[in-house]
Order: structure tokens, then sequence, then C-alpha cells
């Protein structure tokens, strides 16, 4: 028997069910195939220790609902606000079983097409007599055949990645580890990974476990500091802290090499490292050995599976199989009309947020707009603005302070303006667009003049010393956008799709660029900083200048801020001034030693 359907998803996971919601508003013929007997499977059984690291803030300062999405981290795009998950949790960092929950009520009220206990063993591509050309074909669990011409992947994570080590299989994993935590009262245990997971299973165990060892072979990255929701987030890391009090869990930068059992102890594992030690004055490697009750290796996941797909459709990949290789639209490179959403969607963003809800969700939205136009002849949503700086200008800072796609996917979508050559024709305006997608068409790189605008962080511009955030106040530089580090929105001039400027709007502290926040700035400002830029290169308003000044006035500024004293000038290291040519600095305490 076999079932034909123009799209088929498969797996009935938030992505799945976000991409089922858009098909069900566009009357599009598609099916999601899921393997087990509900939506959200994997919600069931993790994360291990059941909290979620995505955020459920419900409070936050202004009415507007996208901008309440930027907080909301768990809830996916649809049109019943019944359907917002901070209705089913109060918890900042909620419950796995919530997201189950939730999922399943998502499904059943907005009548996502799914088909479950559908297992899909082989997926080939052929071209069948009497059958269209270039079909793939799904042998499934329950002996149906499905076909389609469109193919979607919405897997998720999809088995361990474990080190390539000689008796790695005398550990346990992330996955299997045993939950029950008398079994490790006043063990030794080891952890090999350095990612959330492997600190997430540390900070479980360290209450019982007389010390946990958590070996990593490359520097921690800290959320707070690289701004990647991926890296190592607060959540996880109380480890951390009791390391560093002495209290006997460690983090050790090593690297495992193998595991063995030590000769009449069949319950013991010894981890063999090389371990990084100072050896006659100069950085070596050490190789080590040490005794463990339990080792448990927590070292990602791989989010394709290539076993399933016939040679003549097999996706490449990349990262040693981790990740399919993709172009742009999130298609695969090497084989037509094959697509990757959800958390495998971070192949092509390893910046922003494409691996969890509050981030593919938006791209879901984008590559749906995108295959309608493909497939369906829609045209991708586009909107339309007089030749004149001030509306567009409007339309940009409002986007960047309310619109929760390019805040949560900063750097990788932004908004695109076309000003095409036609004086008689209006300005055409994209929102949530691919970056490196926009990059390559040739609607961009033919426009004499385009703009786009994304928010970017901007820490890059200031001196090694002084890039951890913790160090900066806000607003590092008042007076020049130029100089301020953290998230804010970037607008871009680019002529025949080559770079030529930019500007940058200046900081808040509640990521609003539309609102006064102080009592005596500009509330204008970021507006008439934009409306500036537009015209210097249009010339739509010949000789308009509009005040883009952080304070109302020019003047203000020698009233508001108030100089250093001489004596608080000389205790200022004089690096601050000389390192760096014109990088910027920021005011830290750190540079004003109490004497």
């Amino acid at each position: 028997m076999r079932v034909h359907h123009e799209t088929i998803i498969v797996g009935a996971g938030p992505a799945g069910l976000q991409m089922g919601h858009f098909m069900n508003k566009a009357q599009r013929d598609y099916v999601i195939l899921e393997a087990s007997n509900q939506p959200g499977y994997f919600f069931t059984h993790e994360p291990r220790h059941r909290v979620l690291i995505s955020i459920n803030k419900r409070f936050n300062p202004f009415p507007e609902f996208e901008y309440n999405m930027r907080h909301d981290w768990n809830s996916l795009l649809s049109d019943d606000r019944s359907l917002l998950f901070p209705k089913y949790s109060s918890d900042l960092f909620p419950k796995a079983d919530e997201i189950v929950n939730y999922l399943s009520d998502f499904a059943k009220k907005l009548e996502i097409k799914i088909t479950y206990d559908t297992r899909v063993n082989n997926i080939s591509k052929e071209n069948r007599p009497g059958s269209d050309e270039g079909l793939f074909y799904l042998k499934t669990s329950g002996g149906i055949e499905y076909s389609c011409k469109v193919l979607i992947m919405a897997t998720g994570a999809l088995s361990e990645r474990l080190p390539d080590i000689p008796g790695i299989e005398l550990a346990d994993t992330y996955a299997k580890h045993d939950l029950d935590t008398r079994k490790y009262e006043g063990k030794l245990v080891a952890i090999v990974g350095q990612g959330n997971s492997a600190f997430e299973v540390a900070d479980y165990l360290s209450p019982y476990a007389a010390y946990v060892h958590i070996y990593g072979h490359r520097p921690l990255k800290f959320a707070w500091n690289t701004h990647f929701v991926g890296d190592l987030r607060a959540i996880n890391n109380n480890v951390l802290e009791m390391y560093g009090l002495n209290g006997l869990h460690s983090y050790l930068f090593a690297e495992a090499t193998e595991l063995s059992k030590p000769e009449g102890e069949a319950d013991k594992v010894i981890l063999h490292s090389r371990e990084l030690v100072l050896h006659s004055n100069r950085q070596s490697y050490f190789s080590n050995a040490r005794q463990y009750d339990y080792v448990i290796v927590c070292t990602g996941w791989n989010y394709v599976d290539t076993s399933l797909f016939a040679d003549n459709c097999k996706p490449a990949t990349k990262k040693d199989g981790k990740f399919p290789l993709l172009k742009t639209n999130w298609e695969s490179d090497s084989v037509e009309n094959l697509f990757f959403m959800g958390t495998s969607m971070q192949a092509n963003d390893r910046k922003a947020a494409s691996g969890f809800i509050h981030g593919f969700r938006y791209n879901v939205r984008t590559m749906h707009h995108m295959m309608e136009e493909r497939y369906h002849k829609v045209p991708y949503p586009v909107q339309f603005f007089p030749r004149d700086c001030t509306p567009v200008a409007n339309k940009l800072v409002d986007r960047a302070s309310v619109d929760a796609a390019i805040y949560q996917l900063n750097t990788f979508l932004g908004d695109v303006v076309i000003v095409p050559d036609d004086p008689k024709d209006q300005l055409r305006y994209y929102a949530d667009l691919p970056m490196d997608y926009v990059m390559e068409q040739d609607w961009f790189k033919n426009a004499k003049h385009a703009f786009t605008m994304v928010h970017r962080y901007n820490f890059e511009r200031f001196d090694e010393y002084s890039k951890d955030p913790l160090s900066f106040t806000h607003w590092p530089h008042s007076y020049d956008p130029h100089c301020q580090a953290f998230l804010r929105p970037t607008l871009t001039y680019y002529q025949n799709g080559k770079y030529v400027d930019e500007t940058g709007g200046g900081e808040s502290l509640v990521l609003r660029f539309d609102v006064q926040e102080l009592t005596r700035d500009n509330p204008d400002k970021n507006r008439n900083l934009f409306k500036n830029f537009i015209n210097k290169y249009l010339h739509f308003n010949p000789g308009a200048k509009y005040n883009e000044f952080f304070l109302a006035t020019k003047e203000a500024y020698d009233i508001a801020f108030v100089p250093l004293t001489e004596e608080e000038k000389s205790r200022i290291p004089q690096e601050f001034y000389t390192i760096g040519g014109i990088n910027c600095k920021p005011p830290t305490m750190d540079l004003l030693p109490v004497m």
C-alpha cells in the first residue's frame, strides 16, 4: 500500500508541529509521520533531570504581544492565544513534563495532521513509471509506503555522540545513566564533557557523590560571555562555584583517552587522560589515570541519521556527521527538495537561537514562506513604503524595538529594504530573512541601493582585556553608538550587494529603541539616527538633519555628565588610553582602583 502527499514531515516535535500549523493555514497537502504515540516524545525523557533551560518569563514591562514573545522561549506560533506556554507553567525554568502537555494540546487543538506509531525505516528517491519525477519514497514500520515531492526532516536530537576511545562501552551516557541518587551516595564520579548536559548531570549528583570530576578538553564557554544560548548556562554551573570554594567537586582541563577495568575490581572504572601541566617551565601534556565508581559520558547529540537514506539521496553532513550540510534556505546541500528543520537548523547558526524553540519557530515560519513562493508561487511577504526616509526609518525602529524573530535570532535573521531604480516605485521591505540567504539573491546583488537591519553585539570592537560583559556598565559610550557593546539594531547600507557603511542604534536596558528610557534622554534619537543615515545616501529629504543626540541637545551633555577630577584621572591606568588604537573602551570600575 502506498500513500502520497505533496509534503511529508518526519517528526512531531515542536518544529514538526509548527510547520504543520503553517501548512494547515495554507491548506496544503501534508502529513507528519511520528514514530511514537504522541507529539513531543523527546521531552518525555529528555532532559534527563526534567528541568528545561529555556526561560518562561511571564511578566514584562511592555504590553505588545510580540515584545513579550521575546521572553517566552517555549511557545509555538499560532493565532490561538490560549496556546501560550506561560499558561502551562509559572516557573522561570519549567519542568519538561509541562512542555509535553503543551505540545499535546497544540497538536490536538489546531488539528495538526499526524500519523502516529509510524517509524520511517528507509528513504529513497526514484523515478517510477506513472509517477512524478524525483519523488521520495518512505518505507515505514506499519508496512505502508509513503511518497512525496518535498520531504522535511524534523527529527531533532537522534543519537548520542560518544568519544571514539578504547573502552567507551564501560561508561554510562547522559541519556542512559541511572537517576536513582542512592546509587551515587559516597561514590567517585567522572563526567566526560563540558556542555550543559555534563554540568546538568554534575549538578544533579553533587549532593550525593563523594566528588565529581568533570573532564573538558576545551576552554569553557559561558553563555553570559558568548551570548550564545547553547553555551554553558548559569542554571547548570553550581559545581564550578563549589570547585572555586574547594568543595571537592572539580573541573579538569583534561582529555579522556581510554577507559579500562582495574584488576580484581569489576565494579570500578579507570579513566585514562592527558592533562595540561607545567613541567620544567613549559606547558606539557601529562598522561594520567584515576579510578572511579562511575564514568558518565555527556558529549552531545547527532542531528542527522544518514543510514535512513538510500545512496541516491543521502544528505551531505558536516562536523563529522553531527549536522546536515544545508543551503541558506535549510535545504540539503546535496539533495533537492529535502529540508531539515528544528534543532538541526543550528547547522547554519551557531551564534543565536536556532537550536531552541524560541529561535527555530521563526526559522520555520520563514522557511514556510520560502516554500510557498517556490512551490505555490505565493510571493514572500513584502511591505511597500514611500520614498521618504521617515516612514521606513520608523518601521525599522519599531521592528527593532518589538519584534521577537530578529531579536532571538540576532545577526542570523534580519530585515531588508530594497530601493528600486525607478523613482516612481516604492521601497520594498522584507522581514525575517536569513542574512546569508539575502547575500546570495540576485534581487539583492542587483539593487543599486539596499539596507539590512539585524540585532548585533558589538564586543569585538573592544580590547581583549575588556570583553567580559560583567566588566561593563551599560552605555559604555553614550555619545558614540559605534562603541556600544550590547545587543542593538545595526543598519547597513549596500550598493549592488557590496558593503558601504553602517550605523547602530544606542543601547537600551529593555531592548526598546522607540521610547524614552531615562528622564532626560531624547526618545527620538534612534529614529533620527536611522533617518539621517538613510537620507545620507538616498537624499529623500535634501538638507534635512534630525537630532540624534543621546540627550535633547549637545549642550545638555555638559550638565548631565560630570567629568572626573584630576585626582581620579591619575588613578586610571595609562593603557586605558593607549592600547588598541581606535578600539573602544568600557567605563569599568576595574579601571578606577580604590587607593
